[in-house]
């Protein structure tokens, strides 16, 4: 495998196998994540509250990961990312059921809720199999076949929806509709799921006392008592907490402005995914780098203010092309975003106590996620009802996102010691 030569001896095989699984997941999500508001506004006209519904799904799932934490403890955890994969991923193939805006909906969230059962468990994982401080690198190296494989997989499904001509051999292929497309994608999906399953992972010994079940109630104070004994952890939840939320504000409205106020066309959804896959894909190698040399904290402040400029771009737009500087931006740091933070978490985690954190993490991701874009579906229309432009939401998205920002910023330079 490519930069085989850079990963340590003794995490080469987790390598290899980690890297095969991200290669097929990467065409499971470029050919499905890329679409799913474009097909829901534009193909089945869905509302903005279902629009927030799919995308509030994933963060539903992820209020729940304390309980699945707790379901986890004492178990080896590599069955909990496998098996959760499997079945999220093979409710595409219900795609071709996909008729109404409701029915796409409730499969695209379902999908995402039941996929996020894995998060404390892939945290351990990961924890277990890589070493500390060159952990950051080799999930990169990981990213970087996964996005090339995304970035095929977004160019041939956008042509795919749109039709497309094969002017040298005289063909003209006419549109192919997300209901055939999904199902095949999801097959690649569970395929992902199956070999990460095959990386060797130590035995759960039953006689560690870390490894002793508790109660949940007992799991879930130990769990929060955190905020009250890592005020360096609270500090960083509450930025990240208040950067996220604003975020989300704005998510349900971006295809919305795309479809109804661009006009954007299939061809220029894939365009703009690629844009950001393409520098997704290399930037991963050098976020990779920074996390492990500098530091995870001083990556998510450069991050959440580069991100903190996305819903700006999209409030200035007024033709799709306009968006290209957002879909630069978002490339750019959705590899940052997810190593720094990602590391960021076992940066503050202790040891035995990775899960927890990760929990509690994906709790908070949950609550805001659940919430926020509700309250951007509610102000778009409360902004119509009032004949007020709704890309004036995209300025209230950025003002909290450089509130938790700002936070951040403090919290490297006075907090976290």
């Amino acid at each position: 495998m490519i930069f085989e030569k850079a990963v340590p001896a003794e995490a080469r095989d987790a390598y290899r196998k980690d890297a095969r699984a991200g290669i097929l997941v990467g065409i499971y999500t470029g050919a499905i994540f890329p679409f799913i508001g474009f097909i829901a506004r534009d193909r089945l006209h869905a509302s903005t509250s279902l629009i927030a519904l799919m995308t509030a799904a994933p963060f539903i799932g992820s209020m729940f990961a304390l309980f699945y934490a707790n379901a986890m403890e004492g178990r080896a955890k590599m069955p909990f990312v496998v098996w959760s994969g499997v079945a999220a991923r093979s409710l595409f193939l219900f795609s071709v059921f996909a008729f109404t805006p409701l029915s796409f909906a409730l499969i695209v969230s379902a999908a995402q809720v039941i996929a996020t059962i894995s998060g404390p468990a892939y945290a351990a994982v990961l924890k277990e199999i890589y070493p500390d401080d060159q952990r950051g690198r080799i999930m990169a190296y990981i990213r970087v076949g996964l996005a090339a494989t995304t970035f095929i997989a977004t160019q041939a499904v956008g042509r795919m929806l749109s039709g497309c001509s094969i002017p040298w051999l005289h063909w003209k292929i006419p549109p192919i509709s997300f209901r055939y497309i999904f199902p095949i994608a999801g097959l690649f999906g569970v395929a992902s799921s199956l070999t990460f399953g095959t990386i060797r992972t130590a035995p759960v010994d039953p006689n560690d006392p870390a490894n002793q079940k508790v109660s949940t109630l007992k799991f879930l104070r130990s769990t929060l008592a955190i905020f009250g004994e890592d005020h360096n952890y609270a500090w960083f939840a509450l930025s990240v907490f208040t950067f996220g939320f604003g975020n989300l504000i704005a998510a349900p409205l971006y295809p919305v402005f795309q479809v109804d106020r661009l006009h954007i066309t299939a061809s220029q959804v894939a365009m703009l995914s690629n844009i950001s896959t393409v520098i997704w894909m290399f930037s991963y190698l050098y976020w990779g780098k920074y996390v492990d040399m500098q530091s995870p904290l001083k990556a998510v402040v450069v991050n959440v203010l580069l991100v903190s400029l996305v819903p700006l771009g999209y409030f200035l737009a007024t033709n799709v092309w306009m968006l290209i500087p957002t879909a630069v931006l978002s490339g750019l740091t959705m590899g940052g975003v997810e190593l720094s933070y990602f590391n960021s978490i076992l940066y503050f985690s202790r040891e035995g106590r990775e899960s927890h954190y990760q929990a509690l993490h994906s709790f908070l991701l949950g609550i805001r996620g659940t919430i926020a874009p509700f309250i951007g579906a509610a102000l778009v229309g409360s902004f119509r009802a009032h004949h007020i432009d709704v890309k004036y939401v995209f300025l209230i998205s950025m003002g909290l996102m450089l509130l938790g920002a700002l936070l951040q910023i403090l919290g490297v330079k006075k907090r976290y010691q």
